[in-house]
């Protein structure tokens, strides 16, 4: 079981590289890719610990990290803090939250960006010196700039919560933007990364509504993170 999720790490490692060879080049990444792909050639040949598991899934989200906020490679560990879900809930506040095992000392702070291999989590909302809270972008306050991916249509992204159906809902501020099924929705962000860095994924659109607001197109969104199924997840720290 532990060989085929190491050869699964490296598969995802390698699907990161190609995608990388498209956007930013393939040669940057190379030593960055070398490294994952070391430790994974050694560990095929007998079984891994848990914590070589772990320490592959990490690089894994330190890379893809990298590939959709820009970050160069040589920032990839340095912009990106690795973390453990290790709770769910515990702020009342909020209904939808997690703790996660890195805080003040690892440079987490409040209002930055948090996501695994499969996309956006959510957003830090509160820092202590060895833990933060999440705010996940599933909860029924959280409110996300998106857009389009392809037409750049902008809009906001808000959660249903995790008791609902578990879909997002999109709005698109273009009344007339083409949007149909199967579209994916990134984060808009901004230049500074805060709250949310840009291009990180936030779902696939799965139905269009319909509406009678004049102004605006609504659609609801799958998620691309499991938010039932949380384990390594990455804190974009801006440099």
């Amino acid at each position: 079981m532990r060989g085929r999720l190491v050869a699964g790490a490296l598969v995802a490692a390698a699907v990161v590289l190609i995608a990388s060879d498209a956007l930013i080049g393939l040669d940057p990444l190379t030593s960055a890719g070398a490294t994952l792909a070391g430790p994974v050639e050694r560990l095929l040949g007998r079984s891994p610990t848990d914590a070589q598991v772990r320490a592959l899934e990490q690089d894994n989200t330190r890379l893809r990290a990298a590939l959709w906020t820009g970050s160069p490679p040589r920032q990839v560990r340095e912009g990106t803090v690795t973390a453990q879900v290790v709770a769910y809930g515990g702020r009342q506040a909020y209904a939808d939250t997690v703790t996660i095992d890195a805080g003040t000392r690892q440079g987490v702070r409040r209002d930055l960006t948090v996501l695994d291999r499969d996309g956006l989590i959510g957003r830090v909302i509160a820092v202590g010196p060895d833990t933060a809270t999440v705010l996940l972008a599933i909860d029924a306050t959280a409110t996300i700039g998106a857009r389009l991916a392809g037409s750049g249509e902008i809009g906001t992204v808000t959660g249903t919560g995790l008791r609902g159906t578990g879909l997002l809902r999109l709005r698109v501020l273009n009344s007339r933007a083409d949007v149909r099924p199967g579209q994916q929705v990134l984060t808009y962000g901004s230049r500074k990364a805060l709250p949310y860095a840009p291009g990180v994924p936030i779902g696939t659109v799965t139905e269009v509504e319909s509406t009678s607001d004049p102004l605006t197109r609504t659609a609801l969104v799958r998620p691309a993170a499991r938010f039932t199924a949380l384990d390594v997840v990455g804190v974009v720290v801006p440099p």
